[in-house]
C-alpha cells in the first residue's frame, strides 16, 4: 500500500522539530538542563552562566594540581575527568571519576579563607573535555539563596563521602579480584549500557587506570582480569569491559 502523504498541518510541526534538533547546544542550553542549575530561577541561572568561563581541555591535561588556589567549582559539559592523590613514591589512587553534568571542586564552597588550596589532590582529564568554571563566591551565593540547590550539593558531598568510605573498606579488607569486581559493579551504575551479552561499561580504562582506582599494581590488575575472563565473568574489547555475569560478580565483590 503506497505511503500516505503527510498532511499540510503536520509539516510545520515536523520542520520545527527538525530545526530544534539542529540548533546548537550552546552554553545557555547547558545551564538550562544541568541538574545543579536547571531548577534555579532564570535570573539566577543567567547570572551563573555569565560569571562562568568555558574551558576546553586536551586529553591528559590537568584542570588543577596539588597546591593550586581554589577559586572555582566546575560543571562538566563533556568528556571524562578524574581526581586523584599521588604519594611521594609516585603511587596514584584515583578518588572519583566525573562525566557530563557532574559538579567537581565542591570543596571550594567550604574553603573560604584567602589561602584556600587543593590539598594533595590532582584533577586530570582522561579524554578531551569541556568544563564551565564558575567562581566559588557566585555559586555559594546561589546556594545561600536557594535551598533546593543547597540540598543537591549536600547530597552530592554525602554520596561522595559514602563512596570513599566504601573504597577504604574495600582497600583494607578485600582481595584484588574482589576490589576489581566491586569497581566494575560501581561503574556499571553510571556508565553501563545493556546489550545481548550483558552490560558494557561505556568508558575506556587502561589497566594502569583500573589499578589506581582499586589501589593495586598494574600487573595485579592484568592477572585479575585474565582470571575474570577465564571464569567468564567479563569480556574485554577495545579497552571496554563487558559484564557477563553480574550475580557472580556481586558474590565475588562481597567475598
Amino acid at each position: 500500500m503506497p505511503a500516505q502523504p503527510r498532511s499540510p498541518a503536520r509539516r510545520p510541526l515536523l520542520l520545527q522539530l527538525r530545526r530544534k534538533a539542529q540548533m546548537p547546544r550552546d552554553k545557555s542550553w547547558f545551564f538550562k538542563q544541568n541538574p545543579f542549575t536547571s531548577g534555579l530561577p532564570l535570573a539566577e541561572r543567567d547570572r551563573l552562566e555569565r560569571a562562568s568561563e568555558e574551558r576546553d581541555l586536551r586529553k591528559r591535561e590537568n584542570l588543577w594540581l596539588s597546591g593550586d588556589p581554589v577559586r572555582h567549582v566546575h560543571l562538566v559539559r563533556s568528556g571524562l575527568l578524574k581526581t586523584s592523590r599521588v604519594s611521594e613514591s609516585g603511587h596514584e589512587l584515583t578518588l572519583h571519576l566525573f562525566q557530563r553534568n557532574d559538579l567537581l571542586g565542591e570543596t571550594a564552597l567550604v574553603l573560604l579563607d584567602k589561602d584556600r588550596k587543593h590539598h594533595e589532590t590532582v584533577c586530570e582529564t582522561l579524554d578531551e573535555s569541556t568544563v564551565y568554571a564558575v567562581p566559588a563566591e557566585a555559586f555559594l551565593r546561589a546556594i545561600q539563596l536557594h535551598p533546593d540547590l543547597a540540598m543537591l550539593v549536600t547530597r552530592l558531598v554525602a554520596d561522595r563521602r559514602r563512596a570513599l568510605e566504601k573504597r577504604i573498606d574495600s582497600l583494607l579488607f578485600k582481595t584484588a579480584h574482589a576490589r576489581l569486581a566491586s569497581l566494575f559493579l560501581d561503574l556499571q551504575v553510571r556508565f553501563g549500557v545493556r546489550d545481548s551479552r550483558g552490560t558494557i561499561l561505556n568508558l575506556k580504562l587502561t589497566h594502569r587506570e583500573m589499578a589506581s582506582l582499586i589501589g593495586a599494581s598494574r600487573e595485579t590488575v592484568s592477572f585479575a582480569i585474565l582470571d575474570l575472563r577465564k571464569d567468564e565473568l567479563i569480556l574485554t574489547e577495545d579497552k571496554r569491559v563487558v559484564l557477563l555475569d553480574e550475580e557472580r560478580l556481586q558474590a565475588l565483590a562481597r567475598s
